[in-house]
């Protein structure tokens, strides 16, 4: 995740495209940096402490098998955005990652379709944000 996050930082300003007027200030850029640096900073720290301790096993296979569940459906996600669209990409990660944490009650496996929803709308009609 580490490696990931600074890769991220290195590329974000090929990612997000600015068209600005020579301006200082923060920009569409400002809260994804900041936010990526300090994922960084925590695993960076995490990882040092982690080093003194001693190794402990993974857990069950059934955690193991969570964790890959949910990479597995964010990897689907990213990929089928520009094919099918943010809101459908969006609500599947979302529906898989409720399932994943054991949820069953309906409103809780509907809730993702209406975040995606506003989600998407509120990109794309209030901010102005070509989403896939």
């Amino acid at each position: 995740m580490l490696a990931a996050a600074l890769g991220a930082i290195a590329v974000l300003d090929q990612q997000i495209e600015i068209f600005g007027f020579g301006d200082s200030g923060p920009d569409a850029r400002s809260f994804p940096r900041m936010a990526l640096w300090l994922l960084a900073a925590v695993l960076a720290l995490r990882l040092i402490l982690g080093l003194r301790q001693a190794d402990a096993p993974l857990g069950r296979p059934v955690r193991l098998g969570r964790v890959l569940a949910v990479a597995a459906a964010t990897a689907l996600a990213l990929w089928l955005m520009p094919r099918a669209g943010f809101f459908v990409g969006a609500a599947g990660a979302g529906i898989v990652v409720a399932l994943v944490l054991g949820e069953k009650r309906l409103p809780a496996l509907i809730l993702p379709f209406f975040i995606a929803a506003i989600v998407a709308y509120g990109g794309r009609h209030g901010l102005n944000i070509p989403l896939p």
